[in-house]
């Protein structure tokens, strides 16, 4: 039993939000390690940005949680957790269970370490990866997608709305997007593929420097509140696989804290989205 308590850790109300949602595999035998100890371990290293090997000691081994890590990144359990945190976070807010609308935009990262899809951004002089996310209009993942950084995002932007499915969104009818997704092609595939529509929001004409967009601000949002988790503000990850399961457990942290606040941040208020 540990008793050393970190920021990151899960409190017993947060846990009680998703114990039901790891997987039991009847017949075999008994576990003998904490499920709870494993996520406040994972949690701990996206929260911090450590290493797998700089685990403090009293969690699980390292070998132990990579374990579970992979099998959970692979067989759903990350997303089945996630989008039923999003479905909680979406009702306390008073929105219905899925969303009307939403955002699309990407971020480039550095990644300085091999792996697979790496490339250069030129226009955000990045050498690394890029991430495609969709976001509701709270700000909630709807889904991701890491490319090269070298990825056109009108071009890469089907591998991200490709996992908008009717069959789970199926009110979803709008897309803000920036003038970036300004592509035909693009178009052409939502016109094929897509049960929505994508409506871009122009820069005020003659406007330098940073401009808040109305609609478009919220997936800006989103990504800073993904760069509070220090795993994610550079790419190590070997694999796109690994990145996108970083990005929805540090989406599932902070709609943890935005169900059962801990005291230890100021309680989250959202602002009306313009």
């Amino acid at each position: 039993m540990r008793t050393i308590k970190y920021p990151s850790d899960l409190t017993d109300e947060q846990w009680a939000l998703v114990k039901e949602l790891i997987p039991v595999y009847p017949g075999g035998r008994p576990r003998k390690t904490s499920m709870r100890d494993v996520l406040d371990a994972i949690f701990y290293l996206v929260r911090t940005g450590c290493q797998w090997r700089y685990l403090p000691k009293d969690f699980p081994p390292k070998s132990t949680v990579w374990r579970y890590f992979d099998e959970w990144r692979h067989n759903g359990t990350l997303e089945a957790i996630h989008d039923r945190l999003r479905e909680k976070v979406r009702r306390k807010e008073g929105k219905e269970r899925t969303p009307s609308a939403g955002s699309i935009d990407s971020q480039s990262v550095p990644a300085p370490q091999g792996g697979e899809q790496r490339g250069y951004d030129a226009h955000k002089k990045v050498k690394g990866r890029k991430r495609h996310i969709v976001v509701d209009t709270l700000g909630l993942l709807l889904a991701v997608v890491v490319t090269a950084a070298s990825s056109d995002d009108a071009a890469a932007a089907p591998q991200a709305l490709g996992r908008l499915t009717e069959e789970e969104f199926p009110r979803l009818r709008l897309l803000w997007v920036d003038q970036k997704y300004h592509n035909h092609a693009l178009y052409g595939w939502v016109a094929e593929h897509g049960h929505y529509h994508l409506e871009v929001v122009r820069r005020p004409e003659g406007a330098k420097g940073f401009v808040l967009l109305p609609k478009r601000w919220v997936a800006e949002r989103t990504f800073a509140w993904l760069k509070r988790y220090r795993r994610l503000t550079v790419d190590r990850e070997r694999s796109t696989l690994s990145c996108e399961a970083m990005i929805r457990l540090a989406m599932i942290h902070v709609m943890l804290n935005r169900l059962c606040p801990t005291g230890e941040e100021q309680e989250f208020h959202y602002r009306m989205v313009g």
